[in-house]
C-alpha cells in the first residue's frame, strides 16, 4: 500500500510539474514563446504577461507576444478607441477595426525608434486585440515584431517584408484563441533559468 501511494504521489507530481511547465508558455505560428514576465498592473487591477521565443529576451527580443487583464473595464471596444487616442496624442497612426457582433477591437499601429538619429532605426511592428475576458472585464493579446535597419537598402527590405507580413499577422491574431492570463508575479526572468 505504501508502494502504492508513493507510486501516486510521484504521477500526480510530474502531472503538476508538466501543467506548471504548460502555462509558462504559449505557441503561436509555429514557435513556443516562453513566458519572461508577469506583473499585477497597478493602472488596471490585472495581470500583464509578456512571452519570447527561445534565445531572445527583453533587450534583444525580434518577437513577442503579450497578454493582458483588465478585470474592470468591460468594453473591449472602448479599449481599443482608447488606445488608438493615446497614440494620436503622439502622431502615431493606427488601422482600427471594430467587430460590434463579437465586441472585439484590433488595432495595429508601427513605432519607430530613432534616439534621435536618422539611422540606424528600429520600427516596431505592433497588433493589439480587444476581446471580453471569460472571467471578468476585458482581455488583450498583443503581438509585436522588431526590425532594426541601418541603411536605406535595408529600410527598402523591410518593407517590403512588412507589406507581405502585415496581413498574415493581422489575419492570425484576428482569429487566435486568446490564453488565459498567468495570474503570478514573476517580475523579469532568463530563458537560461528556465528547465
Amino acid at each position: 500500500m505504501k508502494r502504492l501511494l508513493i507510486v501516486i504521489f510521484t504521477f500526480f507530481s510530474m502531472v503538476n510539474i508538466v501543467c506548471a511547465e504548460d502555462s509558462d508558455y504559449i505557441k503561436y505560428n509555429g514557435s513556443k514563446y516562453y513566458l519572461l514576465y508577469s506583473q499585477k498592473s497597478n493602472e488596471h487591477n490585472g495581470y500583464y504577461n509578456q512571452y519570447f521565443k527561445k534565445g531572445e529576451d527583453f533587450d534583444s527580443w525580434t518577437d513577442m507576444i503579450a497578454v493582458q487583464h483588465f478585470p474592470n473595464v468591460y468594453s473591449p471596444i472602448d479599449l481599443a478607441h482608447t488606445f488608438r487616442d493615446y497614440l494620436g496624442q503622439y502622431n502615431c497612426p493606427s488601422s482600427l477595426w471594430i467587430d460590434d457582433n463579437k465586441n472585439t477591437g484590433m488595432l495595429d499601429f508601427i513605432l519607430i525608434d530613432s534616439d534621435g538619429k536618422k539611422l540606424p532605426i528600429t520600427l516596431e511592428f505592433n497588433i493589439f486585440r480587444y476581446a471580453k475576458s471569460p472571467d471578468c472585464g476585458s482581455i488583450s493579446i498583443q503581438y509585436a515584431k522588431k526590425y532594426s535597419v541601418a541603411d536605406v537598402e535595408q529600410v527598402n527590405t523591410v518593407k517590403k517584408k512588412f507589406e507581405k507580413f502585415r496581413p498574415k499577422a493581422l489575419d492570425e491574431i484576428r482569429n487566435i484563441d486568446i490564453p488565459d492570463v498567468v495570474n503570478k508575479d514573476i517580475g523579469e526572468i532568463n530563458l537560461n533559468d528556465l528547465p
